[in-house]
Order: structure tokens, then C-alpha cells, then sequence
């Protein structure tokens, strides 16, 4: 067996990233690496594999050409594959987004739509290192030196142990067919510049650089995952409806009364900078309020921590609710959102969103919180707790000038359409 599957093989196995029978999408752009990652399933022979490939509307003819040798390598294999086409730059500036950003979420809303139990995409060594540098020339802290992780939630990275080198190496010598994204020179795109310029300056001070960087990783993710335990610990053992009692936090390291406050403001849709969980942290020692964004604050009034929203001046909303049938429903009728009338469940109420509130957007295809609905449209935080959210009885129907859920939509057989006006009242 050829070095390189060793290695990955080692990685299956230390992460249990596989169990035999699982169907896996795999996501192949036709690169030397997702190549390789695709090789290695199929040379196993004990997965139901789909193979996925996204085509972004970047780069034209080449792009389309990829798609294509993907494709053609499916079919010839009797492989299952799926493509999804997209016009990246447009939809993204459309939804308020950075193309990668946006990019990113796609690809794994398309992932997750075929219900696999794994997705396993071919992120390398590489990719973690230029990762890792990345956030350290923005400034990070040691989650972010963690890199890439091999395991998150479903997703699995076989290759994050292997480098970019030792992958082209091993396709040459094993006669993997791949193809080259022209793009991957352009140092004008912030990875490439770390990948094409920084890295080769740093070896010229230490030829191993790379290895030195990732034991820097392995070391950061080792040191994160005890301080991640010991939070959670923390959080589980003393949590209360009061909020985290003052003296149980300070018998805690800074590490970890940090990390502490980083999770429950989380569960508020903010992720605290270096200086608010600073002032944050003050909190502790200290009985105090602070601001940490928009509406979100933190206390330590009464001898426990608790993050919340102040919720006094936010405005209460009313909906008004006109049904008519389907032949008389036009564009001249003013309303805020419509539905099919014998879709909804009940009663029908306004108000702001829930923990755990979810919603199917019509065309999407997927199921999300709306948590992470809000992370995708980069809704700032300070405003997602004033969105109106309407639902009946079986849960959210649409989040208001947003999204309509796929369960009160209007279709062929839809023949009362019910028209929503919100109104606000002071």
C-alpha cells in the first residue's frame, strides 16, 4: 500500500471518521485531492458513495470543463453523481455575502440534502497550516491555531494529515487523473498569497516549517479540546435559571471562565471579541452590567453571571389576516407575505424568535434553524432579535421579509391564499 494511504488510513481510524456501510457524499472538484479522497473510498469498496460536485459560474469554460471530467469519471465508474450549478458571485451579492462565504454554505446545503451519514471532503495539511496563519495574521486565539478540524458534526477530512505535495505525489504514482484550477496561482486571492509567498519565505528560515506548524496545530487542538471540556463541564455542573454563581466560576482558570462566557453568548447569536470578553471577564470580579452587542448584555448583579437581552424598549407586533381564493389573488393586493390558507395549523401568532426555532425556506430544500439562516443572510446580530416571526401550531411559517417555510406554500393545488399584514404597535 502506497505510503500516503497509510497515512490516511491511520486518520480514518483515530477519528472513527467510517463505519462500513455508510453512504458518504463525497464533495470532488476534480483537484488532485478530492481525487485521491474519491480513490480511496471506492478502493475500499465498503461505502454507498455519491459523488457531489459544485459547479460556482467563477471561472467559464474551464469551470465547466471540470464539472465535465467529473462527470465522465462517474459515469465510467457507474458512481452516482450529483451536480449543483450556481452563479456564485451574483447570488452571493444578492444575499449580502462574500463569495466564499456564501460558496461554502451551498456546498454543504447541497451535501446535506442527500440525508448521508458522513460528507467527507478533501481539506489537507495544507489547507489547515494556511488556515492557521491566516487567523494568525488577523489575530485569533488558540481555537482558532486548532486549524481545520479532522471531525465536525458529519463533515470528515481524511486527507487533513496529508500535505498538498505528498497528495499530487501519490496521484502521479498511483495514475489518478486530475485536473488543475488555474486559479490556484493568482496571488491576488488571500490563500494563494499565503500558500505561494508566505509559506516558501518561512522555510527559507526552516525547511521543516511545515511540520513545525503542525505540531503547533495538534498542540493548539489538544489544549482546546481540555479547555472546551472543562467549559462545558463547567456550564453543565453549574448553570441555573439565576444564571453561573460568581464563586463556582472563580474556582475556575481564565482559560476556562473565558471560554465559559464565549458559549452563552453564543446561545445569543454573538461571538464576543478579545475585548468584550475582557470586559466580560471583569464581571467575575466585579458587580457589574456590561454591553457586550447590541441588545445583549452581561450581568453579575446578585452573585451570578447571566448574559441576556435587554428587552424593554423592543416593539410588539400585531398581524392581521385576509383570506381569499386563489382566482382573485393579484399583484395589485398589498400585503406582507401570503400563504396557502388550508397549510396553516391553528392558531396563527407574531412574535421574536426561540431557541430552537426552525424554518424550511421555500426552493432551498433543507431544513435550518433560523440561527443559522440569520449566520447565512449576515443579519447583524443586534437586529435578529426585532425580526418578526410568524407561526401556528406546528412551528415557524415564515420569518418576515425573509423566508416562507415549504410547509404553507402555495402550489397547483393550493385554492385559498391567505395575505398577512404585520403591523407594529407602540
Amino acid at each position: 500500500m502506497s505510503e500516503i494511504l497509510t497515512k490516511i488510513d491511520e486518520t480514518v481510524k483515530k477519528y472513527n471518521m467510517l463505519t462500513d456501510g455508510d453512504t458518504v457524499v463525497v464533495g470532488v472538484s476534480g483537484g488532485a485531492d478530492s481525487m485521491l479522497l474519491l480513490d480511496y473510498l471506492l478502493t475500499a469498496n465498503k461505502y454507498n458513495i455519491i459523488v457531489a460536485h459544485i459547479e460556482h459560474g467563477i471561472r467559464g469554460e474551464t469551470s465547466i470543463a471540470d464539472c465535465r471530467f467529473v462527470e465522465d469519471f462517474c459515469k465510467n465508474r457507474g458512481i452516482r453523481f450529483e451536480k449543483l450549478c450556481i452563479n456564485a458571485p451574483k447570488e452571493a451579492k444578492t444575499a449580502g455575502m462574500g463569495v466564499e462565504e456564501y460558496s461554502r454554505n451551498r456546498r454543504y446545503e447541497f451535501f446535506n440534502s442527500f440525508n448521508p451519514d458522513k460528507i467527507a471532503v478533501a481539506h489537507n495539511l495544507s489547507d489547515s497550516i494556511e488556515t492557521a496563519l491566516f487567523r494568525i495574521a488577523r489575530g485569533t486565539s488558540i481555537k482558532g491555531l486548532a486549524g481545520i478540524p479532522p471531525v465536525r458534526d458529519n463533515i470528515i477530512r481524511p486527507l487533513i494529515n496529508c500535505r498538498s505535495e505528498e497528495i499530487r505525489n501519490a496521484c502521479e504514482e498511483l495514475g489518478i487523473k486530475y485536473v488543475v484550477d488555474e486559479t490556484n496561482s493568482d496571488i491576488i486571492y488571500t490563500r494563494n498569497y499565503i500558500r505561494n509567498v508566505i509559506v516558501p519565505e518561512f522555510k527559507k528560515l526552516n525547511p521543516s516549517f511545515e511540520d513545525a506548524v503542525c505540531r503547533l496545530i495538534n498542540s493548539s487542538a489538544e489544549d482546546n479540546e481540555f479547555i472546551e471540556k472543562c467549559a462545558d463541564e463547567c456550564i453543565n455542573n453549574c448553570v441555573s435559571e439565576n444564571g453561573m454563581p460568581i464563586d463556582k466560576l472563580k474556582e475556575c482558570s481564565v482559560s476556562v471562565i473565558k471560554r465559559v462566557i464565549y458559549k452563552l453568548c453564543s446561545e445569543f447569536d454573538v461571538s464576543p471579541d478579545e475585548q468584550h470578553l475582557n470586559d466580560a471577564l471583569d464581571c467575575v470580579y466585579k458587580s457589574k452590567k456590561v454591553q457586550i452587542k447590541g441588545d445583549v448584555y452581561i450581568s453579575s448583579l446578585g452573585g451570578y453571571l447571566r448574559v441576556y437581552r435587554d428587552t424593554v424598549d423592543k416593539n410588539v407586533y400585531s398581524i392581521e389576516v385576509k383570506t381569499i381564493s386563489i382566482s382573485d389573488f393579484n399583484s395589485d393586493i398589498k400585503f406582507d407575505f401570503y400563504c396557502d390558507s388550508d397549510k396553516i395549523a391553528g392558531e396563527v401568532k407574531v412574535r421574536f424568535r426561540k431557541e430552537g426555532d426552525a424554518i424550511t425556506p421555500i426552493g432551498r430544500n433543507c431544513t435550518k434553524t433560523l440561527k443559522k439562516l440569520f449566520n447565512e443572510l449576515k443579519i447583524p446580530a443586534e437586529k435578529r432579535s426585532d425580526i418578526p416571526v410568524i407561526a401556528d401550531e406546528n412551528g415557524v411559517i415564515a420569518v418576515l421579509g425573509y423566508a416562507v417555510d415549504t410547509r404553507v406554500a402555495v402550489d397547483k393545488t393550493t385554492k385559498q391564499v391567505a395575505l398577512f399584514t404585520i403591523k407594529t404597535e407602540d
